[in-house]
C-alpha cells in the first residue's frame, strides 16, 4: 500500500469509527484495533496511535456532547462527578494494563474483555431500571481503564453499558464515557512512550485528524435519538463487540 493510499484509508477508518464511537459510546478500538493488526501492523504500532487519537476524537466528542445538551460538563456538576469517578481509577490500572499488554496470552486477554462486555450488555438490556450508586461508576472505570491500556479497545463497551447499570440516562452514559476516555487514553499513551518510546507518527497524525473531525458529528446523532432507544443501541452494540471478541478467538 502507497503512503498516500495509507493516510487516506486511516483518516477514513478513523473517521468513520469516531462518529459511531462519539454516538454510540464504543467501537473505536474495539473494532479498528483488531483490523490494523488483522492488516499485519504491529500492535505496538496501532495501539499507541488508537490510544492518542481517540483522545482527539473525545475532546471534540466532549464539547460536542456538551454543545447539544447530552450531558452537563460546566463546571463540577454531576456528569463531570460521574466522570471523574470512572477517570480517576481508572488511571491507577493503566500501568498494569500496558505491562500486561507485553506479558498476558493475547488469547486469554480477548476471552477475559469478550464475557465481560457480553454480560454487562445483556444487563444493559435488561427491562430493569437500575439504581445509581458511586462504587457502581468506580469499578467499571477500573475494569475498563485496564482493557482499553491491554488492547486499544474494551473501554466503551464497559463503560457505556455499565453507566446504564450504573443508573444513568443513556446519553449521559455515552457522554461521561467519551469525556472519561480521553484522560485513559492520554494516560496510557504516555505509559507507552515510557515503556517503548518508539511512535510512528504517520499512524498518529493520520487517526488523529480523522477521530478529531468524527468526534464532532457523532454526539449530534445521540442528541437525535430517543434515550430509549439509545439504550437498546447500546446494549446491541456492546454485545456484537464481545461476539466479535469470541470470533477473533476462534479465528472464524
Amino acid at each position: 500500500m502507497q503512503m498516500i493510499e495509507l493516510v487516506l484509508a486511516l483518516i477514513i477508518m478513523a473517521f468513520i469509527m469516531e462518529i459511531i464511537d462519539s454516538s454510540l459510546g464504543m467501537m473505536y478500538g474495539t473494532l479498528l484495533s483488531p483490523i490494523l493488526i488483522g492488516y499485519g501492523f504491529s500492535p505496538l504500532i496501532v495501539v499507541p496511535a488508537i490510544l492518542v487519537s481517540q483522545a482527539a476524537g473525545g475532546i471534540g466528542g466532549t464539547i460536542s456532547h456538551h454543545r447539544f445538551e447530552n450531558a452537563d460538563f460546566k463546571g463540577l456538576t454531576r456528569d463531570t462527578k460521574i466522570m471523574l469517578a470512572m477517570a480517576i481509577p481508572g488511571l491507577l490500572v493503566v500501568l498494569l494494563g500496558v505491562f500486561a499488554a507485553v506479558n498476558l496470552p493475547k488469547l486469554w486477554v480477548e476471552i477475559y474483555i469478550g464475557v465481560l462486555v457480553v454480560v454487562m450488555s445483556v444487563l444493559c438490556l435488561s427491562p430493569i431500571r437500575y439504581r445509581f450508586a458511586w462504587w457502581k461508576h468506580y469499578t467499571v472505570g477500573i475494569l475498563a481503564a485496564f482493557n482499553k491500556a491491554l488492547t486499544g479497545g474494551g473501554f466503551g463497551p464497559v463503560t457505556s453499558t455499565g453507566g446504564i447499570i450504573g443508573g444513568l440516562e443513556s446519553k449521559v452514559s455515552i457522554a461521561t464515557t467519551t469525556y472519561a476516555e480521553v484522560i485513559i487514553c492520554l494516560s496510557a499513551f504516555i505509559a507507552y512512550l515510557f515503556f517503548y518510546s518508539s511512535i510512528n507518527m504517520v499512524f498518529v497524525c493520520s487517526l488523529c485528524i480523522g477521530a478529531a473531525l468524527g468526534g464532532l458529528i457523532g454526539p449530534y446523532i445521540s442528541s437525535r435519538i430517543n434515550h430509549k432507544v439509545l439504550r437498546i443501541l447500546v446494549g446491541v452494540l456492546g454485545m456484537v463487540s464481545g461476539i466479535w471478541l469470541f470470533l477473533k478467538v476462534i479465528n472464524i
